[in-house]
């Protein structure tokens, strides 16, 4: 876990993740090396715009999660550390599925923040790969799920497939696998949805999900 403080609201989080660990038949690039690259760019790209003067008004946490594999484990366990502060967290994005572009998040049912992101993600228009956001996302299969059930706001990236079905969980799994442009394209889009809701006046809304 790495943070860049907030300027303004320090105590209140948007968390950025992906899972460190990986299934044991090969390299684990694709699930979740590949996730866990997008989250340290994005955190070099935040941290690089605090230090020339810009940093983000709320706190932006960047977390490596470990055990994904073995039942979300370190995500339920960070969701049950931090249960007190939970009220205070915002967001918490997750990229778990491969190489590929991230074309928008799954909203896992909080279709009444759709208006609201699309207006703050309204820059991403254009970049390659960018379709928007969903009303169903991908459900309990990362860690972006213990935070949906704990209130929090929490969705997984929406990715192009780019055989990600045919390398996860196997011994082609390989670093050969990982696409730098698609990777770069993932950091755009993380950096700049943890920026834009780090910035807002207040912390995302909370109802039920549909």
């Amino acid at each position: 876990i790495g943070e860049v403080r907030g300027s303004e609201k320090p105590d209140e989080v948007v968390v950025v993740g992906a899972h460190l660990d990986s299934w044991d038949l090969a390299q684990g690039t694709t699930d979740n090396g590949t996730g866990s690259c997008v989250v340290l760019e994005t955190a070099r790209t935040v941290a690089k715009l605090a230090k020339a003067g810009s940093p983000p008004k709320r706190t932006i946490r960047f977390c490596l999660f470990s055990g994904e594999e073995q039942g979300l484990w370190g995500s339920r366990k960070y969701v049950e550390k931090y249960k007190e502060e939970l009220p205070k967290h915002s967001l918490a994005i997750v990229h778990d599925t491969g190489t590929g572009k991230v074309t928008g998040f799954g909203l896992e049912g909080r279709t009444y923040l759709k208006d609201q992101m699309e207006g703050e993600l309204a820059v991403l228009k254009g970049l390659d790969g960018w379709k928007g956001l969903t009303a169903r996302g991908i459900g309990g299969g990362t860690d972006h799920y213990p935070f949906h059930t704990a209130g929090v706001p929490g969705f997984a990236c929406n990715q192009d497939m780019d055989e990600y079905r045919l390398t996860h969980h196997t011994q082609s799994d390989t670093f050969d696998k990982a696409k730098e442009p698609n990777l770069i394209q993932g950091a755009q889009v993380m950096a700049v949805t943890a920026v834009r809701i780090a910035n807002l006046p207040e912390l995302l809304p909370r109802k039920k999900a549909d």
